[in-house]
């Protein structure tokens, strides 16, 4: 593998001519299909408005359905197996939640798009959620993120709530806010519910109103230094604005909470029908049972968390108009991964499974004048984001990175060359250290060609024809009609897990 010194100093001996920027906005946890610009329930004119300057990939999908492996391969390029994140990375980003010293996340050694960039002159910049704090890494001269730079600013505050009744707050990983929970929520938990002994129990009983002024709101302070940087600028910049919502805290405030009415929610049509192995999983349990109003509840604040996002989307790209910036300057939108969004019967991400829900994400990219506008079917993945910006910007690309390319796509050529696109689950090694050991189980998904095949690591398969069946409702995997499709999506899987060199 090429070392890092190697390649930046190759990188930095180039010639660098005017340089596009860079502006890599996303959120957490955002289901596509919730947001009107895939057709969905939720009102989002902001990235509807980014969209009819840019492409919208309406195939995209995350390499792993939960963050830290997945913004990892983000701004590696590679695949999670390889980076060997495959654990969400809490030890500094979450110092609340219980982590091994041991812990890895991303280091100086690493390969990233922004390091690349940083060497080549590039003003690099992360606002906002990070989740992979390993080492402090020298691209990065003014981070601000959630349990450093926020949580102090917000200590006095917190102190406060912690003083109210214990009802109405919620502590989410140190933060104490101040929560109003609707009364028919919180009667759909009977003393019995299993989720009242749940480590994540404050996250589940108490969602509901959040009684904070936007002023005070981690992601209003994410776009407002995303906004402060574009004004004093000179470029070439990559800037990251990285908001935490629509992820837990499951709670929003005023005027979003009163805008969605949960009674005229339509409830997915796949709300009834799942495969028999997620029975138990937590997104699962977070419905099952339970009466409707607990769902419509969850709804309610995830889509007016999502127009909230949306908002803020919209705040930033005035920033960048306003900023002169801006007919220079790639525009990426996305999330990391998706939510179940009571999709199968289920809510939340905590789930084994691989259904689009949580595995397809939106993906948008605009560079006015250098961009076919328009929307594509052509199969993406999150780790093709680095070779494609690297690629933009005039950058080389690393030859070890597994990512394709999607520039040929965006200038409206044919789709890439990889049909196929992967996504994984691998069990961490102890001390949730970064060398993947053989043997360890993983969990995979193939997606193409209307396709998808998933297959777990105790051997139970699925296939879905997603041209017939977008809702993932029946598994063909037992079919004989299928055969001949799941011997070829497995031998694809195959194939790409040698020429990665997963050690299986």
């Amino acid at each position: 593998m090429l070392s890092r010194r190697t390649f930046l100093a190759a990188a930095a001996a180039q010639p660098a001519p005017a340089q596009p920027n860079i502006l890599f906005l996303m959120c957490d946890q955002l289901n596509a299909s919730v947001t009107s610009l895939y057709g969905g329930p939720v009102a989002t004119p902001h990235l509807e408005r980014l969209a009819r300057r840019g492409v919208v990939f309406r195939n995209a999908t995350c390499p792993t359905p939960f963050c830290s492996p997945t913004r990892a391969s983000i701004v590696t390029g590679l695949y999670p197996h390889t980076h060997g994140i495959v654990h969400n990375v809490s030890r500094f980003d979450y110092p609340a939640s219980p982590s091994p010293a041991t812990e890895q996340g991303l280091s100086t050694s690493d390969v990233t798009t922004d390091s690349i960039l940083h060497a080549a002159g590039y003003s690099t910049h992360q606002y906002g959620k990070w989740h992979l704090r390993g080492d402090s890494l020298p691209c990065y001269p003014d981070t601000y993120g959630e349990h450093r730079e926020y949580a102090q600013e917000m200590a006095a505050r917190f102190g406060e709530v912690r003083r109210r009744p214990e009802g109405e707050w919620m502590n989410w990983y140190g933060w104490n806010l101040p929560v109003t929970i609707d009364r028919r929520y919180a009667a759909s938990f009977p003393a019995e519910d299993p989720l009242r002994k749940s480590p994540l129990r404050d996250f589940v009983l108490k969602m509901g109103r959040l009684e904070l002024p936007p002023q005070e709101i981690f992601d209003v302070r994410v776009a407002d230094k995303t906004i402060a940087r574009l004004g004093s600028v000179r470029g070439p910049f990559s800037i990251t604005c990285s908001f935490n919502w629509p992820h837990d805290p499951n709670v929003i405030h005023t005027p979003y909470y009163d805008a969605v009415d949960p009674s005229e929610i339509a409830l997915p049509a796949t709300l009834t029908t799942r495969e028999g192995r997620f029975e138990k999983d937590l997104s699962r349990l977070m419905v099952a049972g339970a009466p409707e109003t607990r769902l419509r509840e969850f709804l309610r604040i995830y889509y007016a968390s999502v127009r909230f996002i949306d908002d803020q989307v919209g705040r930033v790209l005035d920033a960048l108009e306003k900023s002169g910036h801006e007919s220079n300057t790639i525009v990426v939108f996305t999330s990391d991964h998706g939510d179940m969004a009571g999709g199968h019967g289920m809510a939340w991400k905590s789930t084994q499974a691989f259904y689009d829900e949580i595995a397809r994400v939106p993906l948008v990219i605009s560079w006015p004048g250098r961009i076919k506008p328009g929307k594509t079917d052509a199969e993406a993945n999150l780790t093709d984001l680095a070779p494609t910006l690297l690629e933009l910007t005039g950058q080389r690309v690393p030859s070890n990175m597994q990512g394709t390319s999607l520039a040929s796509v965006l200038r409206g050529g044919s789709a890439a060359r990889h049909v196929h696109r992967y996504s994984e689950r691998i069990r961490a090694n102890p001390g949730r250290l970064r060398a993947i050991k053989p043997g360890n189980p993983g969990d995979w998904m193939v997606r193409g060609e209307g396709w998808k095949y998933i297959v777990y690591a105790d051997g139970e398969e699925f296939l879905y024809n997603l041209r017939r069946d977008p809702g993932e409702l029946r598994n063909l995997a037992a079919e004989r009609s299928a055969r001949a499709t799941i011997g070829q999506m497995r031998g694809n899987l195959h194939q790409w897990l040698r020429d990665t060199e997963h050690k299986s």
